[in-house]
């Protein structure tokens, strides 16, 4: 984040790390509204309950956007008890949402058999079943150095884009391919106890919408 955003024209006014086991965010709120940021950026996994039941309880009147891995869950309502309205997050994929033709099957079948929808994890290892049982297939072998340049060559339609990766003489080799051509993502947001998807727009199901102690010019 404080690398990136800058270079698209948005100011950090603060990095904030905190502990695992953290119960008490009210100093860190407290922070944050008294540096006045137009919104709050996310980067939390595992721990995402307690802040956005503070973040509710507290009325802080930022949004809260960004990386959530609790949020991808279908339990995150309940487990906030609302509090989660309005919170945005960046996901792999996301119920509802066509990805893929095969996303939304996926989804179905994963629903009828488990009782929700899957979290970000479960897209992605549904997948890599599949493109790894290829690379296998090609390979010949489970050997690891005949795999991973089967991987390499890996170009499969999955439930979460299409699933390609860099060379290994890359800037950043074996990492997933991102953007257009590849996986993108999405952008959801959490709306009357479900997770509904805003960003890509071709691919949205609804508009920002927030709860009424959040304080914003305008939502595009």
């Amino acid at each position: 984040y404080e690398a990136c955003l800058p270079k698209i024209g948005i100011k950090v006014l603060d990095h904030i790390r905190f502990s695992p086991d953290t119960t008490d965010f009210t100093p860190i709120f407290n922070k944050i509204e008294s540096s006045k940021p137009d919104v709050i950026v996310t980067g939390i996994s595992h721990v995402g309950v307690q802040p956005t039941v503070q973040w509710k309880n507290q009325q802080v009147p930022m949004p809260m956007i960004g990386i959530s891995s609790q949020a991808t869950n279908a339990t995150f309502w309940g487990d906030t008890n609302g509090a989660a309205s309005g919170v945005m997050f960046q996901s792999i994929s996301g119920p509802g949402v066509a990805v893929t033709p095969k996303t939304i099957p996926f989804v179905d079948a994963y629903s009828k058999r488990f009782g929700a929808p899957p979290s970000y994890a479960g897209y992605t290892a549904y997948d890599q079943v599949f493109y790894l049982t290829e690379a296998i297939k090609r390979a010949g072998s489970d050997d690891a150095d005949k795999l991973v340049e089967e991987i390499e060559k890996t170009d499969y339609e999955g439930v979460i884009g299409r699933i390609k990766f860099t060379g290994k003489d890359t800037a950043n080799p074996h990492t997933l391919v991102t953007g257009p051509g590849g996986v993108e993502g999405l952008f959801l947001q959490w709306q009357d106890g479900k997770q509904v998807n805003l960003w890509p727009v071709d691919l949205a199901k609804g508009k920002m919408a927030f709860p009424s102690f959040i304080k914003i010019n305008s939502a595009q």
